[in-house]
């Protein structure tokens, strides 16, 4: 009996792992062609040569990893600060304005990141071409939202 209980979670386990890892690869898979298409979309609204399209996917990948690294500290902080509000430890006003206060220098550091993208990119791209970047950019949000939403939620594994 033991052994039979045992193969049965076993089994649970292995197929709500193999599912898990299906699902994000699929997750991973569906990020990937976006921004490829992404990316498709830019050079085309952008109007890039090769060269200005190299030069351009190599700062912005390095401002998309610097972008990144801020958004994960920043999503740090808000996870810790959900587990001081939910733990029964009592914190002072003075620790919880500590962690606001930390928010929102991670939050201009984020803008300023931005800005600074954005700036860096005048000896590559003529001004129109970034007032079209700052348009693509938000434009191309909408669409893969919308895209998501009118699914009903975000993609799932691949149908077999």
């Amino acid at each position: 009996m033991k052994k039979f209980i045992f193969l049965i979670l076993s089994l649970i386990f292995i197929t709500g792992t193999n599912y898990s890892q299906r699902r994000e690869n699929h997750h991973k898979e569906v990020r990937e062609k976006i921004e490829q298409l992404e990316k498709i979309k830019l050079i085309e609204t952008l109007k890039m040569d090769e060269q200005t399209t190299l030069k351009f996917f190599a700062r912005r990948t390095e401002f998309m990893d610097n972008l990144k690294d801020l958004i994960n500290k920043q999503n740090d902080l808000l996870d810790k600060l959900d587990e001081n509000i939910k733990s029964s430890k009592d914190k002072d006003d003075a620790y919880y304005q500590s962690m606001i206060d930390q928010y929102f220098v991670l939050e201009q550091k984020i803008n300023e990141s931005k800005k600074s993208f954005i700036t860096s990119l005048s000896d590559i791209l003529s001004k129109e071409q970034i007032a079209k970047l700052l348009v693509f950019q938000k434009k191309f949000r909408e669409e893969v939202r919308d895209i998501l939403f009118k699914r009903g939620d975000s993609p799932g594994p691949p149908k077999h």
